[in-house]
């Protein structure tokens, strides 16, 4: 490794810093290259221009790295998507907010939204079997944005209920499912980086 000149690593580094892991693995594979033609007897600056420009490099890998990113980014929507619906459903059995038979708005964007939520990972499922991963990111998109609001409308429903005996349960559950949608708007805004760089 000490025989990269910080410019070029340091550009690459720069144009992947998105992504400390993509940025670190383009970092060792560089400095391994370099290695290899030092001991070939070929000067840094040469084998860096070699290399490739660091643009070209950098959405090399960030093209490469990108299906992997959106398949991760789909079971993290997996895992909000089957929180939402087991604590939705805890709820409601709790409280007693049977939407069937009881049917208010807040219960049917919480469950209308669940069901488009779901409906978009379907989507972008299908879509990482049968297309280029680029596809998958709309549905993953809309499928936060609608399970988002299945999440505030059921939580919103349960709110009469924090000063009950079931309270801390309610508040509970509602910050996992905050917690794994803000995992996953990271997610989303981190394969939005890759794509305007690929």
């Amino acid at each position: 490794m000490g025989r990269m000149t910080g410019d070029y690593a340091g550009a690459l580094e720069r144009e992947l810093g998105f992504d400390r892991q993509l940025a670190a693995r383009a970092r060792e594979d560089l400095a391994e290259y370099l290695d290899e033609m030092a001991d070939a007897g070929l000067e840094t600056a040469e084998a860096e221009r070699r290399f490739g420009d660091v643009r070209d490099i950098a959405r090399s890998y960030a093209s490469a790295a990108l299906p992997k990113r959106l398949r991760q980014t789909l079971r993290i929507a997996g895992w909000l998507a089957l929180a939402t619906f087991l604590f939705m459903r805890w709820r409601s059995m709790q409280l007693g907010l049977e939407s069937f038979a009881h049917p208010t708005l807040l219960g049917l964007i919480d469950g209308a939204g669940f069901l488009v939520g779901g409906g978009a990972l379907i989507v972008a499922w299908r879509r990482s079997r049968s297309q280029p991963a680029f596809g998958m990111r709309a549905p993953l998109v809309f499928a936060a944005i609608a399970i988002g609001v299945s999440t505030v409308a059921s939580l919103l429903r349960a709110l009469p209920a924090l000063g009950g005996p079931d309270g801390t349960l309610i508040l509970a559950t509602g910050l996992v499912q905050l917690a794994l949608l803000l995992v996953l708007i990271g997610r989303l805004r981190l394969i939005g980086r890759y794509r305007r760089l690929a």
